[in-house]
């Protein structure tokens, strides 16, 4: 019988994962009168509704740039080039398979980046959060705004399918902002010390003891899953012994599993060959040498002049 106590987690489970993808952006966010600046949630309160620029007067000095790191993707993409040449002159060098695989990550990354934060895009790494909670640096690094692009694609998927109702952007900044606030102590305390921490593990499954399981989000998580397997790429996150579920039996994350091994298919079938094996063990093999075959072959004749001879009373 069903244990009904995780029956109705895995409903609220359910119930909370589809409420959170169908939640608005007017249930989450409110701006200024004239619409210029957030208001709310409080980690956003001051930030510009429209993208910054590096000469706007938000802008902050010390920030890594934006614009500088995109300007220098025609270079990577010559850095690449020129590593494969030499990959192709010395097939058998190490170090230069390893420096044409570092090239090409470094591309495929200023790609994604790009993509989500580019000039034709209205996102910035700086409006994560507000710049009270930013670190000295601000957010534009390539691991971190790699990290963020490739999650903001991944909700765009959902949003494409119409199953996300928020903009991935403000969305993903919505998330960030729920675990924020759930990691200070007060209201006017400055999170830059962990929100790079945040960005990193937010969408992780760190196992229930982990010093990091605070920084998680599990339901985005679910929602990332989600888009993968739209994706057909959701063995980058791991092979899982089964479907994720989350009530109602529906899958959520949908992810393929290893089938079955052959010893673990059936407990009938196991005994069964079980006992073969033993039973298999315990005969004798059907050819044991010339002197074990003649040893067989007396017996058998023996047992054979016994039977033909009359019973004695």
């Amino acid at each position: 019988m069903a244990d009904k106590s995780s029956t109705q987690d895995e409903n609220v489970a359910s119930e909370d994962f589809n409420r959170m993808l169908r939640r608005s952006w007017d249930t989450v966010y409110q701006t200024s009168p004239d619409g210029e600046t957030y208001i709310f949630p409080p980690c956003l309160n001051g930030t510009p509704v429209h993208k910054i620029t590096e000469k706007g007067d938000y802008w902050k000095i010390g920030w890594n740039s934006l614009d500088a790191y995109l300007a220098h993707e025609k270079a990577e993409e010559k850095l690449k080039a020129d590593a494969r040449q030499r990959y192709t002159l010395t097939p058998g060098s190490k170090t230069a398979k390893d420096t044409l695989k570092l090239h090409t990550d470094n591309v495929s990354k200023h790609r994604r980046i790009r993509d989500v934060f580019g000039s034709d895009s209205s996102y910035h790494p700086n409006q994560l959060v507000s710049k009270h909670h930013l670190p000295p640096e601000g957010l534009c690094q390539k691991e971190l705004m790699y990290r963020m692009a490739c999650k903001v694609a991944d909700l765009r998927i959902l949003h494409q399918k119409g199953e996300l109702a928020m903009d991935p952007w403000d969305f993903f900044r919505w998330r960030v902002s729920l675990k924020l606030r759930s990691c200070v102590d007060f209201a006017a305390q400055s999170g830059r010390d962990f929100l790079r921490t945040i960005v990193y593990k937010l969408c992780e499954d760190s196992g229930p003891y982990s010093t990091s399981k605070k920084y998680e989000d599990p339901l985005l998580r679910e929602a990332i899953l989600r888009s993968a397997d739209y994706q057909h790429r959701a063995s980058s996150f791991g092979k899982p012994s089964g479907p994720k579920k989350i009530g109602n039996g529906s899958k959520v994350s949908r992810v393929k599993v290893e089938p079955l091994s052959l010893s673990s298919s059936s407990p009938a079938m196991a005994a069964a060959r079980v006992e073969k094996r033993q039973k298999k063990a315990s005969q004798p093999s059907t050819y044991q040498g010339v002197n074990a075959y003649r040893a067989q072959q007396a017996v058998k004749q023996l047992s054979r002049d016994g039977d033909s001879k009359p019973w004695v009373h």
